[in-house]
């Protein structure tokens, strides 16, 4: 049976969330006490309820399972309750007046009496009456349901978002089905696995199967890139999770799972198609997809112009730019300027925005009054679009009025205005963001898209241009270097990388640099000396970009920013920072915000820098503690429950660099990133520079990467589709190799 302590809360020795380690004065003496405790201040009387334990440094200790606050008996302690943050509606002066007025018993009055107790007090009014009472109620019913729920391993945190969506009726829900909050995306299967076990629900049920079947098909396609996962395989993953250290007699069966599929496509959670298993939303992204491709696609250029007036375009554009175009990219306009639904693919130094210029230029000989539209999926590859065509460019998610949370701005019942659309950076594009965009899409739209197939591909489910390509959507692939390209060993070894050839290092070039190093240690203190060396050349952090592979490990992004952050921008009185978990926020750091947030004006992948750590009220009039950075001269804050959208920026993913650029590029090629190394991701990585490639690591790890071109199918039907969709309208011989 767990003991008991109760007492006043004194100093705090540490705070993260919900999670406190504290002083606890009893009558007995001071104990430290630490656990899952939310909203307490110095001060207030608690009660816990627990275990002790000796920690081999800090000695006994009482560990925390669950915990509640008795009624306030003290205006101290009645303040201290009503202006913790707990309380809607009430900051510090509000709790004042309100006990200043009520007495000591303050709360004790509010339970008892409710509005009644706190409407005529000046400045409070009904409504404000209304939101404080009904917070004072609820927080004291939460702590019952957070001390039940504690038992189950269900955190404080935790159990407050489940308290939001069920209300008094939260343990009831947990106890009968804890897999309907799976559903609702507020705690993971496994999670969901554990609290069923600790309230007694049976390994064998039905709600089990179900939400296991539906953990796995997501998982593996949000983690894989899949858009659907074969039945067969599907039953196979799913069981050998559900039955993982079961006993004999609580193995699932196959036609348990089998059963269960069933019982989520009837309830419309998934879609069967011919063996395939589809997330329904996936299903809904991918179909909708192929099919305004294919009425897109289904349509020359309505008012197109003879080849004599369009080669006279073409000789007028070199003519007033004073260039001479190739006979490949000459080809690859007059191609471009025939269909409705196009594709420029090909790798750095091929000419890829030297056409998409001057495509834009003909077309608006062509076209002098079309509205065009410049986009592409993050915030830096919209910008780099907008700098190499002088026009206006903007995210796909910007373009189309997307908002967290609200319905688009554009769809196909209120399409986007423009006649002719260039989408850069395709390849990051997953089948959701091709849908929407797609679905905005006016009927006899124009459409280009421009990207590097041999890039990685999106992050998300789907394989958008590749797909596209093997389907016969008609395809320029430049291939030619050009002359001033050629010159540079970034270009150079790009293409060789992408050939499966080793790279080629000139030192006189000083554009391209290998350093052997094989222990990750060794590597990580190699990067730190070159990202310093490099600032000590005149170049700004943000001028940098460390790319790894994996987000684990001595070289992992993890690591590197907690080195680079200590190396570059370490701690000084003189700065504010903040600690959020294991990161510290710092004033000077370089940042990166890794969610598009449109109340915020930011897009996933956009850099910034720490600001300062300041407060902010809001319209209650309440403090809050902030962090403010900007991003391209923006300011813009943070509070704690948004920095989770925010990461140190020193080292980032390659994914992560994608459709962005800098002048230098640092790159750990170690063989303890085995399972990373591949010649799709160095490629990527390579092609993020525009002046200087450094690789640090072994040769062998590096040739490991280049000779694996194993790219790792995606499960999609996107080229099926379109295939049976363009059947009649694209001939073969029109799509260029």
């Amino acid at each position: 049976m767990s003991k008991c302590l109760q007492g006043e809360l004194g100093r705090i020795i540490y705070r993260n969330d919900d999670f406190l380690i504290a002083l606890l004065i009893t009558d007995d003496g001071q104990h430290i006490v630490k656990g899952s405790v939310l909203g307490v201040e110095k001060g207030e009387k608690i009660m816990v309820h627990g275990e002790w334990s000796v920690h081999p440094r800090y000695g006994r200790q009482f560990e925390i399972e669950r915990w509640e606050r008795p009624l306030p008996a003290t205006k101290e302690q009645a303040i201290a309750f009503l202006s913790s943050g707990l309380i809607k509606g009430c900051g510090p002066k509000r709790a004042k007046v309100i006990v200043n007025h009520l007495g000591a018993s303050a709360v004790e009055v509010m339970m008892e009496q409710g509005e009644s107790a706190i409407r005529h007090i000046k400045g409070i009014g009904e409504k404000n009456a209304r939101t404080i009472i009904k917070s004072v109620k609820s927080n004291f019913e939460v702590q019952k349901i957070i001390g039940k729920l504690s038992q189950y391993g269900i955190s404080t945190n935790m159990a407050m978002k489940i308290y939001k969506e069920f209300g008094s009726n939260t343990v009831s829900v947990v106890k009968e089905n804890p897999y309907l909050l799976t559903k609702l995306d507020l705690v993971g299967f496994l999670k969901a696995d554990e609290i069923a076990r600790k309230v007694g629900v049976s390994p064998l049920s039905g709600y089990r199967v179900e939400a296991c079947a539906d953990y796995v098909l997501k998982e593996k396609c949000l983690s894989l890139g899949h858009c659907y996962l074969p039945e067969n395989e599907l039953i196979e993953q799913t069981l050998k999770v559900l039955n993982h250290n079961q006993s004999e007699n609580e193995q699932v069966t196959w036609e348990d799972v089998s059963r269960s599929i069933y019982q989520l496509e009837l309830k419309g959670r998934l879609i069967f198609e011919e063996g395939s298993v589809y997330p329904k939303y996936l299903h809904t992204y991918e179909t909708l997809t192929a099919c305004k491709l294919s009425k897109l696609t289904d349509c020359r250029d309505g008012d197109g112009a003879m080849p004599e007036q369009l080669d006279a375009w073409i000789k007028d554009y070199q003519r007033r730019n004073g260039i001479v175009l190739a006979e490949r990219q000459r080809d690859a306009i007059r191609r471009l300027l025939a269909y409705n639904v196009l594709i420029l693919t090909g790798g750095p130094g091929t000419g890829k925005t030297t056409v998409t210029k001057a495509l834009i230029d003909i077309y608006r000989q062509k076209n002098r009054d079309a509205y065009i539209g410049l986009c592409a999926p993050t915030g830096r590859a919209a910008r780099r679009l907008a700098e190499i065509t002088e026009m206006g460019a903007s995210t796909i998610h910007s373009m189309i009025g997307f908002r967290q949370g609200e319905e688009l701005e554009y769809d196909r019942h209120n399409p986007l205005p423009y006649d002719f659309i260039i989408v850069d950076e395709v390849s990051m594009m997953d089948i959701q963001l091709a849908h929407f965009l797609l679905d905005a899409v006016k009927p006899g739209t124009k459409v280009l898209f421009v990207g590097d197939v041999d890039q990685l591909p999106s992050v998300n489910p789907g394989n958008f241009l590749k797909d596209m390509i093997e389907a016969g959507i008609p395809t320029v692939r430049l291939t030619e270097i050009f002359r001033q390209a050629q010159e540079s060993q970034i270009v150079v070894n790009a293409h060789r990388v992408n050939q499966g050839l080793p790279v080629v290092i000139d030192e006189a070039k000083k554009d391209f640099y290998f350093i052997h190093q094989e222990k990750p240690e060794y590597i990580a203190q190699l990067i730190k000396k070159s990202v310093l060396r490099f600032v000590q050349l005149g170049y700004r952090i943000e001028d940098i970009l460390v790319l790894s592979p994996m987000k684990k490990g001595v070289i992992g992004t993890k690591e590197l920013n907690r080195i680079l952050q200590e190396a570059v921008n370490p701690a000084h009185p003189s700065k504010d920072e903040w600690k959020v978990g294991k990161t510290i926020f710092r004033q000077g750091d370089k940042v990166i915000h890794t969610k598009n947030n449109r109340k915020k004006g930011l897009n996933n992948g956009e850099m910034g820098v720490v600001k300062r750590v300041g407060v902010y009220y809001d319209e209650d009039g309440q403090a809050h503690e902030a962090l403010y950075c900007t991003f391209m001269g923006q300011e813009v804050f943070y509070l704690k429950d948004e920095l989770k959208e925010l990461q140190l920026a020193y080292c980032i993913t390659i994914h992560k660099s994608q459709g962005g650029q800098a002048p230098i590029v640092i790159m750990p090629v170690s063989t303890s990133h085995y399972i990373m190394l591949a010649r799709n991701l160095i490629y990527t990585g390579m092609t993020r520079a525009e002046q200087k490639v450094v690789m640090i690591g072994t040769k062998k790890a590096l040739n490991i990467a280049i000779r694996n071109n194993k790219i790792a199918e995606r499960n999609t039907k996107l080229t099926e589709r379109l295939i049976n969709g363009l059947a009649e309208v694209v001939p073969e011989k029109e799509v260029v190799p």
